[in-house]
């Protein structure tokens, strides 16, 4: 698997398998985040499994607003029903381009436009 790929299967992947009722949706889950390691590992990944999952739900510090003490919503905040975000789960754009220039690395231009 190419970088290119990793990061595509990282942005579509449901991280939240684990949570589901459908044995056949968890065992896909699992299959799948099987193949995301070891591409994790045969790519030399310098970044953790958590802050990838991170990159590919866009957690951007800048896109966030702390509403109270501790409490991280995305702005514009749409709904109240919202759960809130801790500031450790969310990166700079600083941080988050950089990933993303790490998968971009030998990619085509229609390849690059699927990580943004």
């Amino acid at each position: 698997m190419e970088r290119s790929e990793f990061g595509s299967k990282l942005k579509t992947h449901d991280w939240y398998y684990g949570y589901s009722d459908d044995h056949s949706v968890w065992k896909r889950g699992v299959a799948a985040s099987a193949r995301l390691r070891q591409a994790h590992e045969s790519l030399s990944c310098p970044y953790d499994m958590n802050t990838l999952m991170n990159w590919a739900h866009k957690m951007v510090l800048e896109e966030f607003a702390e509403e109270e003490p501790g409490a991280w919503y995305r702005q514009p905040r749409k709904y109240k029903c919202v759960a809130p975000t801790k500031r450790e789960v969310l990166m700079t754009r600083k941080k988050h381009d950089e990933i993303t220039q790490w998968f971009a690395l030998g990619s085509t231009v229609e390849e690059i436009g699927r990580f943004v």
